[in-house]
């Protein structure tokens, strides 16, 4: 039965050209030894594929591969291989179905690490396999140098950018492309300069990024002068999140400016209200909207600045761009005279952006899923307590992005 299991596991079973000829135990080294041979005599050639009729010879020397465990046992299969004569390549080793050209390690026993090193750190991983950490490592860049040519040739239209910080300080950065058509990162650079992103339209090619017809992003000035330099009729769509994020630090701004404004009675009134303000009365319990209710009673400020943040909510349902301009318009009419300063910044902040703020009404698209995905980066990052090499982490960033 193990035979039948290795067989079809290894060669794909009987009328492949090999067989297992032994499979037994080893008491000294604590492991099962499948021996295999061929049973043909034609061999392919490991380098181009191409079928001999007759091998040379045999190896005195029998090479070894490691293979998954059986019944948690390890597993290590054996076999001699043989010399054949290539009309392209000259005289090279026969290929194995069950190994990579050059590999010690079986197919299987590769996705199985592959698998695991999506789940858990690469430590993690040759802790349970007794593996070298390099070996793990090393076959992590191998498959992600298989992939990466192939998932960039992928047709991109919609794409989001985004920067997200590792290491200690929060002073390193690497700036995340996501392909919004697809559902992956096609490409991870590091830094969030200009130059970063330059270099990704750069390794695109001009005539593909003729082609995007949206990016999303935040408001930074490198990524902006990037985009319009390489992909000037790509429409920039500022990530909703981002500008949400701006208008309740300017709301919070009012709030410590009133809190340290007033003393006595009214500022302990206001004391520990910060998250009762920002969250949406709709999703406000109706205990806590008393107590939202009263405050606002206490403070003009504050109460303006609140409704201001509530009304801001229907510029996201407009049905189209004039709707949402005519939304914003209505919007800064109610800001005027309010003497609420955060807020007039984040008006200022809007009109320098204005485009690509009224873009979202036509596409409709966020940077959602990429930030999503720089949680996970995050994660991957404590996971392993750190990289000492930002080439390390990026390719355990697109091994673990990609399905």
């Amino acid at each position: 039965m193990l035979e039948a299991i290795l067989a079809e596991q290894l060669f794909g079973g009987k009328g492949h050209g090999w067989r297992i000829a032994e499979c037994r135990w080893n008491p000294v080294l604590m492991r099962i030894v499948v021996r295999v041979e061929s049973t043909r005599r034609g061999a392919i050639c490991s380098c181009c594929g191409c079928a001999v009729k007759r091998a040379l010879d045999t190896k005195t020397r029998e090479r070894t591969w490691r293979h998954l465990d059986a019944w948690n046992v390890r597993t290590w299969v054996v076999a001699p291989l043989r010399r054949v004569r290539c009309r392209r390549c000259g005289v090279r080793v026969e290929r194995v179905p069950w190994a990579h050209l050059g590999g010690r390690l079986t197919r299987d026993f590769e996705e199985e690490i592959l698998r695991r090193a999506r789940d858990t750190s690469i430590q993690g991983v040759c802790r349970q396999l007794e593996l070298h950490w390099t070996t793990v490592m090393r076959l992590i860049v191998r498959r992600v140098e298989e992939s990466a040519a192939k998932r960039f040739r992928q047709r991109m239209l919609r794409i989001g950018v985004d920067e997200v910080s590792y290491g200690r300080g929060q002073r390193k950065y690497l700036t995340i492309v996501w392909d919004h058509d697809h559902g992956h990162v096609v490409w991870i650079g590091k830094g969030r300069e200009e130059q970063t992103l330059a270099a990704f339209f750069e390794k695109l090619g001009p005539r593909r990024s003729r082609r995007l017809v949206c990016v999303t992003m935040d408001m930074a000035d490198g990524y902006i002068a990037a985009v319009r330099k390489n992909a000037p009729q790509a429409d920039l769509v500022f990530d909703r999140f981002h500008i949400q994020r701006h208008l309740l630090n300017a709301v919070d701004e009012v709030r410590k400016a009133e809190f340290w404004r007033r003393d006595g009675p009214a500022r302990k009134a206001i004391r520990g209200k910060k998250f009762l303000l920002l969250r949406k009365r709709r999703t406000l319990h109706w205990r806590r909207r008393r107590e939202l209710d009263e405050l606002l009673r206490l403070n003009r400020r504050m109460n303006s600045a609140y409704v201001l943040k509530e009304q801001f909510e229907l510029v996201w349902q407009a049905r189209d761009e004039d709707d949402m301009a005519a939304e914003l318009g209505r919007w800064q009419r109610m800001l005027r005279w309010k003497r609420l300063q955060p807020l007039q910044k984040f008006w200022n902040m809007i009109a320098r952006h204005w485009d690509g703020v009224l873009a979202w009404a036509k596409h409709h698209m966020t940077n959602a899923a990429l930030e999503g995905n720089n949680s996970r980066i995050r994660g991957l990052s404590q996971r392993a307590h750190g990289y000492r090499n930002s080439d390390n982490l990026i390719a355990v960033l697109y091994h673990t992005s990609w399905k």
